[in-house]
């Protein structure tokens, strides 16, 4: 049964006030939950405020004043994506803090930076898969009032199997993959020839794709205004899966990547790889009517999403699989973005060259030759150093038929060439590189510490595909 949510209603997330309390902490509960998905019982993760709101917002400059108290069985550590806060609080077991122990809790106080659409997740194990994450919301008071109804939008990716079964299917090569390519030695493997010349995606087919915690089958009904503007704010959480962004019948403006503003690009048609955010505004017909907000399964034809609908406007329901499938993400558009708060024009201090490599026969991804073992990250070398008040440039070189979505922690960047061709693009911390493709970032090295960089697919994380970026003494 298709349900709405009203004008007046609490949204489905981020139901404290825009403003966060500065007498006392926001408390986050690291708990279990059960969802019903495909009709069936699903237990899951989240993180849940007291009153059952997932979720954070806040205002950009105010303390993050955030108590996380752990009530799974199980210990966890949160990252909070998009962020830069101090080393220490970043979430990171065993590089930048412990592991919350179950029935334990840890308090963080930073100051917020930067506004913009981010979220939450695990960086524990496997959780992320189990849906541990949610989002978090930073605004930024200088935009004043806007005549807009925002809407928040966390797509995810589910499977009945359990997280550790599907990486060790996964873990047993060619024969346990969705996708199988193979190849012999680090700096050839997962080649375009390996691959028969033939475009790679999605280790993992999933049993469910997910718009807010649920399916097509029973998806959000958001209330909307005839003739008005909506502001959405949408988050790809899922554990393996980009998506296309498609607006139907409604034409947008991609307003920000990842939190920061960019030159406004219209369309209704928007690539979102794993981690990212987009913000997209929208004007609704004066006429209204219903109108579905899709998010398209890469190179498949699986599909979920929510629907905006008018007051008395005939909801018809959207099926799960769409007519053909899509095709893969491009940076097409990433090559026409520009941002609106570029970093300041100068050359880069240094340059750090990032090999992205797999080896099938294994499952390992590398990083120059090398698979990071998130299991005991202290004993891992860094292979980025930078100083105080550098400008670092990141070169990240796909060597695998595989696009990988490229995360730093602690910073945002800026994308300023794709293949060498150089451009002033978007200010991200997520970036995808694609297959046989070189993307190169840079970043301002003001903020000490020990850094993860690694691909946003879980499992190539948790099959190595990570190093750290260390600030020298």
């Amino acid at each position: 049964m298709l349900t709405e949510r009203g004008f007046t209603d609490p949204p489905y997330f981020l139901q404290q006030a825009a403003t966060p309390r500065t007498s006392a902490a926001t408390t986050i509960r690291a708990t279990k939950r059960t969802l019903e998905i495909n009709g069936k019982a699903a237990d899951v993760m989240g993180l849940l405020q007291p009153n059952g709101t997932q979720g954070i917002s806040s205002v950009v400059n105010a303390p993050f004043l955030v108590t996380l108290d752990n009530q799974l069985p199980v210990p966890t550590a949160i990252h909070w994506h998009g962020l830069h806060p101090p080393n220490n609080q970043d979430g990171v077991p065993g590089v930048t803090q412990p592991v919350i122990r179950p029935g334990a809790s840890t308090f963080y106080n930073f100051p917020i930076q930067p506004a913009g659409t981010h979220w939450m997740h695990s960086h524990q194990g496997l959780q992320e898969a189990f849906l541990l994450a949610a989002p978090l919301i930073v605004r930024d008071p200088a935009d004043g009032v806007r005549d807009e109804q925002e809407i928040i939008l966390l797509l995810s990716d589910f499977s009945f199997t359990r997280p550790k079964e599907i990486y060790a299917k996964l873990r047993q090569g060619p024969k346990g993959m969705s996708v199988a390519t193979q190849a012999q030695r680090p700096q050839d493997a997962m080649s375009m020839k390996a691959a028969g010349g033939k475009p790679d995606a999605n280790d993992v087919n999933y049993d469910a794709y997910l718009a807010n915690d649920r399916t097509l089958l029973d998806p959000e009904v958001v209330k909307v205004e005839k003739g008005g503007r909506v502001r959405l704010r949408i988050i790809n959480g899922s554990s393996g899966t980009n998506f296309f962004i498609d607006l139907g019948s409604l034409t947008g403006e991609l307003i920000a990547t990842d939190g920061m503003p960019v030159k406004p690009v219209s369309g209704n048609r928007f690539p979102l790889a794993i981690a990212q955010r987009i913000d997209v505004n929208a004007r609704l017909p004066r006429d209204g009517g219903a109108f579905p907000i899709l998010a398209l399964r890469e190179l498949a034809a699986e599909q979920t999403g929510i629907v905006l609908a008018t007051s008395g406007a005939k909801v018809t329901r959207q099926p799960v699989t769409g007519p053909s499938p899509t095709g893969l993400l491009t940076l097409g558009l990433e090559s026409e973005l520009v941002a609106v708060n570029p970093l300041e024009a100068k050359p880069a201090d240094q340059t750090s060259i990032l090999r992205l490599q797999g080896n099938m026969s294994r499952y390992e991804w590398l990083i120059n030759g090398v698979a990071f073992d998130v299991s005991n990250p202290g004993s891992q070398k860094a292979q980025v150093q930078v100083k105080s008040g550098q400008r670092v440039a990141l070169k990240f070189v796909n060597e695998t038929p595989m696009s990988h979505p490229m995360h730093l922690h602690g910073h945002s960047f800026e994308v300023v060439a794709i293949n060498d061709r150089r451009f002033t693009g978007p200010v991200r911390d997520t970036v995808l590189v694609p297959g046989q493709t070189s993307v190169t970032v840079e970043f301002d090295a003001n903020n000490p510490g020990l850094w993860y960089v690694h691909c946003h697919i879980l499992w190539h994380l948790a099959a190595g595909m990570a190093t750290l970026v260390q600030y020298e003494a």
